[in-house]
């Protein structure tokens, strides 16, 4: 990459909307125009529709091939971009969940919900560059025309416009919950690994034994590391990590903390680590991704 303030870059769905709109906004990708490996976060979350074609999905150090019928959740703060778009069109739908205003009733027990609407349960990198789900050509062509349908009613100047988009939102997030595979289906034992979750985010910047975490879910050692890492993918060590990694670039993003200050604030042994971290999943040093995001921020 030649310029990092091209290749790099934060989305904010605000400035695309006008003030007190529905905190809902739609893209669309033709086929060959989305720019490659053009590493981006967001501040919200993104659902992500291939539409046509094939590409690869890189998140940090992952990455995951792609296809027409591919659904994505990429959440907020996360470093994504995709690669080999030749043929790639896809259709963005972001969105914030905490501001929408809608009802979670019992649908936290919905694994697609879950990573819908609780972006705060952290997934792995390797989890998030996979598509969640994949939709027959059928499905496929009617998830688009409703989101089409939802681009429609935002953009319209009909009164009710914000109730009739939340309405069309919610049947695509339902339509999604309904066709996710039966392997998917949370456990109960997998799903109270979620305390444990909370735990580690609760806490992280201190030192957290695994003791304190077979206790906030009442499992055995053995017992918690397996049950964990089917519903994580990873071990308790390493989702616990990838939590402070994510608050240690957010205070280097947003203060002028020197480098072994954000690793002890995070729960990092050292500045040294936390340097390692930063190598080894962005390809920079801290001190070079912090001066990135300067530069990205002053060209927005």
């Amino acid at each position: 990459m030649n310029d990092l303030s091209e290749n790099f870059f934060t989305s904010d769905i605000r400035k695309y909307l006008p003030r007190y709109a529905v905190p809902l906004y739609i893209e669309s990708v033709t086929a060959g125009k989305h720019p490659a490996r053009r590493f981006h976060r967001h501040t919200f979350m993104e659902l992500v529709l291939i539409l046509e074609g094939e590409g690869v999905h890189l998140v940090g150090a992952s990455s995951a091939p792609i296809q027409a019928g591919d659904i994505l959740v990429i959440p907020p703060g996360v470093w994504h971009c995709y690669d080999r778009t030749e043929t790639l069109a896809l259709v963005n739908l972001v969105y914030d969940p905490h501001q929408l205003s809608m009802p979670i009733l019992d649908g936290h027990v919905i694994p697609v919900f879950r990573r819908l609407f609780l972006p705060e349960e952290q997934v792995p990198e390797q989890v998030t560059a996979k598509p969640l789900l994949h939709l027959e050509p059928a499905m496929k062509e009617a998830l688009a025309a409703k989101i089409s349908e939802l681009a429609a009613d935002l953009a319209g100047s009909r009164p009710g416009k914000a109730f009739l988009g939340m309405a069309a939102f919610m049947e695509i997030a339902a339509g999604l919950c309904r066709y996710e595979s039966p392997g998917m289906r949370m456990r109960t034992p997998e799903f109270l690994i979620g305390d444990a979750i909370q735990y580690m985010h609760e806490n992280y910047a201190r030192r957290i034994t695994s003791e304190e975490l077979c206790a906030c879910v009442h499992m055995s050692r053995r017992n918690f590391f397996r049950r964990f890492r089917n519903a994580a993918g990873c071990t308790p060590q390493e989702y616990l990590a990838e939590i402070r990694f994510q608050h240690a670039v957010e205070l280097m993003l947003h203060s002028d903390l020197a480098v072994t200050e954000i690793a002890l604030r995070c729960g990092f042994c050292d500045g040294n680590y936390l340097g390692k971290l930063f190598r080894r999943k962005l390809n920079r040093t801290p001190k070079e991704f912090r001066a990135m995001a300067e530069n990205s921020s002053s060209l927005q």
